[in-house]
């Protein structure tokens, strides 16, 4: 479920930020409550992902209102509103199926027009007259959503007289921060202070954003870390990545969202990773997908063409493609609310890197201790070596010990997490064998970390004497074994040697 719709506020004491803005509110909705509203439509207005529909719906559920929202995925031309506007007139409320009903019979309706300052274009047709009629004539409560109130007051002189403006600022990185600490906490999710300092200071005030990206690292963790939050990337306040996917997918205008994409300046690869991910998620219809990969497919050529000529003029030809040609690839405009996803194939990539460092750590020593390469000991050897080593106590501490492992690696092996009581009692069996060789034996973590070369032999002088002396009886021994072994072979009788057949290559057990 979106951790957006879980913590929405259910009245307007969890509303967090903009008090001033709350508290007139709901002095508003007391007005209705005893009959002499001043004004029959109050205006909610400020940049997005502040909570400005969340408190509209906190306030019905405070006051015990019922709601009809229509937002921008609904039909708002004049037939649709004054459907609502006329009969709210005629009928002072109505109830949760659609019948109008006396004040006598049922409690008042809060009616929501969210993103009022979008009704544009032919599906829109009339809408701004008739949101003008709603106002002067109903007997419900309107709250009208806009991001731009400008735009709207210059269509309507109603809109801008016969309204209360309200106004909403973003919140403050402090306030943004308290809320995902929570919100991690109530789901069961340890997320390091610094992460949701950084989270906090990137949504820009835009708790909605905010909340998305805490879900997307936190989803399917258990300990949220620093580095799981890399593939995010910065949301600056010119533009992000969710504004620039708002851009391509539901706006009209391949300029804007250019514009925007130069803003958000993000790498163009990793621009064409959310897009990529997001073409499914908005385009349904068949001739949409095609155009849409199509263009994604042309800007990828000349992103490769970059690397093999490195003539990065191409670029250039990449954003433009990827922006105005996607954006162009729609039969019609997307109205409402999208929930963009963040590409998932940069979160597995984050959320996987310790676990490939481990790996390529493990393999390195299993291929050093089996005289393999590094890939013929991840492909052949390691699969076996990991069962093996989770089923076999003895070969586990022998191999722990022999390859000096670390925690990490033991628990990469065993398929368990860092701190686990197995992991841990592996550990404690290899601190108490770890020490001096005494049979001479070498480790694979001793052979990493000897000395090579002439550094390798510094402080071998001291010892020249000793060893000198050592090699000398060496040497007298073995002129002696090979004096008993020739002696032997000449008491031996030889016996026929038998060819192979030429071409003949000997197996492992013959060597």
């Amino acid at each position: 479920m979106d951790w957006t719709e879980l913590y929405r506020p259910k009245d307007l004491g969890e509303v967090l930020g903009n008090p001033k803005a709350v508290k007139e509110l709901r002095e508003w909705a007391i007005s209705w409550e005893t009959g002499r509203p001043t004004y029959k439509a109050v205006v909610l207005m400020g940049p997005p992902g502040i909570g400005k529909t969340s408190t509209a719906l906190a306030l019905a559920r405070e006051f015990n209102w019922g709601v009809v929202e229509m937002n921008a995925s609904d039909q708002r031309n004049a037939d649709a509103i004054r459907k609502i506007a006329v009969r709210g007139a005629l009928s002072e409320t109505f109830s949760d199926t659609g019948e109008f009903l006396s004040s006598k019979d049922g409690r008042k309706k809060l009616i929501v027009l969210d993103e009022a300052d979008n009704i544009f274009g032919r599906e829109d047709q009339g809408g701004i007259p008739a949101m003008a009629d709603l106002i002067r004539q109903t007997r419900q409560p309107v709250i009208l959503i806009v991001n731009d109130f400008y735009e709207l007051g210059r269509r309507s002189s109603v809109i801008k007289t016969e309204t209360k403006q309200i106004r909403f600022s973003k919140l403050q990185p402090a306030t943004v921060r308290n809320l995902l600490k929570r919100i991690a906490g109530d789901q069961g999710v340890e997320v390091d202070e610094k992460v949701l300092v950084t989270i906090s200071e990137r949504s820009n005030g835009d708790l909605r954003a905010a909340i998305r990206d805490l879900q997307a690292v936190a989803t399917g963790m258990e300990h949220v870390r620093e580095e799981d939050i890399k593939g995010l990337g910065d949301r600056l306040s010119k533009g992000s990545m969710y504004d620039l996917m708002a851009d391509i997918f539901q706006g009209t205008s391949g300029a804007k969202a250019r514009k925007t994409m130069n803003d958000a300046d993000e790498d163009i690869d990793y621009v064409m990773k959310w897009v990529d991910e997001n073409i499914p998620l908005v385009y349904k219809e068949p001739e949409e997908l095609f155009r849409a990969y199509l263009h994604l497919s042309r800007a990828a050529n000349y992103l490769a063409w970059v690397n093999r000529r490195q003539y990065y003029g191409f670029w250039s030809y990449a954003g433009e493609i990827m922006t105005y040609g996607v954006c162009s690839a729609k039969s019609s405009v997307r109205r409402g609310y999208v929930q963009y996803n963040f590409p998932r194939l940069l979160l597995r990539l984050s959320r996987s890197k310790d676990s490939r460092g481990t790996k390529a750590s493990v393999t390195l020593k299993i291929g050093i201790e089996t005289h393999t390469s590094i890939k013929q000991a991840a492909d052949d050897v390691l699969p076996y070596f990991k069962e093996i080593f989770k089923r076999d106590q003895q070969f586990r501490s022998n191999m722990a010990a022999k390859l000096a492992l670390d925690q990490e690696e033991v628990a990469f092996l065993l398929e368990q997490k860092v701190d686990s009581a197995a992991v841990k009692h592996v550990m404690q069996e290899l601190s108490l064998a770890r020490g001096p060789q005494e049979d001479g034996s070498e480790t694979v973590r001793g052979r990493l970390d000897a000395p090579k070369g002439k550094k390798g032999r510094k402080g071998a002088k001291d010892n020249d004497l000793e060893s000198s002396e050592v090699q000398t009886e060496q040497k007298v021994d073995r002129k002696e074994v090979l004096k008993d072994k020739a002696n032997k072979e000449e008491r031996t009788p030889v016996e026929p040697k038998t060819e192979e057949p030429k071409g003949r290559q000997k197996t492992l057990f013959q060597f």
